[in-house]
């Protein structure tokens, strides 16, 4: 099921008044839009950001709430939505196989870790476990590589589910150990359930995980739109930035979560549009571990993938 809901950004409210009057806004192809987003932390300036975006160029925008990342990125192709905070994993998935899908900035560093009950307290514990983790998400690949690295492949029983239903599976003990995203993390670890495994950053794809994607059909028609919808980006992005507190009463708002889970979570999420030749390189080592671990059949042409250039 496919939520929609207006957010106003209330984190947002010490902005300046609207102001209508840039180039931006008086030369954007179209007056509203909506943005495919999910519930979580690492996604949360996609939450803010229609408050950037109407004072600086007039726009409306709707954000989108998926359940799923492969839809996410489905409705950007399709146009049903016009840009997405999307796992950069989903994106090149599809865009492997043909899906008009173009990206144009980093989102967010990191966010995940893997957290192990009682009986977990080494990566090597989880031989003959439970271990929980999100389908064909980064962290499941993070995981995979690991595991194919320890050569524990066959000795661990993943348990697919969605991030936001592991905590309770790890309270109840349905599963030893979580491969999970902020700032279900951070709740899972708060609440005393499980304790950190591994911090899976050491992998050649590094701490990338989410960008702005776009269609580049959408983009080709809509230029200045596009501009002021990446430069909306990182208004919402220097916001988060600014300390902890901003950070989390953001996410607090956006998420409805507790503010000291809020504010653990940001241990573990790094906000950034920071797009240069590092970025890249995460993105296409992601793309040769997505092909290793055969959750992609094909890597898309990397230079029409990427257009950074509205940054």
């Amino acid at each position: 099921m496919i939520t929609r809901r207006q957010f106003n950004a209330g984190a947002a409210a010490a902005l300046a008044a609207p102001s209508f009057g840039s180039a931006l806004a008086q030369g954007v192809e179209r007056k509203s839009i909506r943005i495919g987003n999910v519930l979580g932390g690492p996604n949360v300036a996609g939450f803010i950001l229609p408050r950037f975006l109407k004072e600086q160029a007039g726009v409306d925008a709707e954000v989108v709430v998926f359940p799923n990342i492969t839809q996410r990125m489905q409705a950007i192709a399709s146009g049903d939505v016009q840009i997405g905070y999307g796992g950069i994993n989903a994106a090149i998935s599809l865009a492997g196989r043909g899906e008009p899908l173009m990206l144009l900035s980093n989102a967010t560093d990191g966010g995940w870790y893997l957290l192990g009950g009682p009986k977990v307290k080494t990566f090597e514990d989880l031989k003959g476990k439970k271990c929980a983790v999100q389908p064909a998400s980064i962290s499941h690949l993070c995981l995979q590589w690991r595991l194919q690295k320890e050569g524990m492949m066959k000795s661990v029983d993943l348990v697919f589910l969605n991030n936001n239903d592991m905590p309770i599976a790890m309270q109840r003990g349905d599963v030893d150990a979580v491969m999970i995203f902020e700032p279900y993390c951070a709740f899972t670890k708060l609440n005393g359930w499980a304790s950190p495994v591994w911090e899976p950053y050491d992998t050649p794809m590094a701490k990338t995980n989410l960008g702005v994607i776009a269609s580049p059909d959408f983009v080709a028609k809509n230029p200045v739109l596009t501009k002021a919808i990446i430069s909306a980006h990182k208004s919402a992005t220097a916001f988060l930035q600014k300390d902890n507190t901003t950070a989390a009463d953001a996410i607090v708002k956006s998420l409805n979560l507790p503010l000291n889970v809020a504010t653990e979570s940001l241990k573990n999420t790094f906000f950034t549009t920071e797009s240069g030749p590092e970025f890249r390189k995460g993105v296409e080592a992601l793309g040769r571990m997505m092909l290793d671990a055969k959750m992609a059949e094909k890597l898309p042409a990397w230079d029409k993938f990427f257009n950074t250039s509205f940054l």
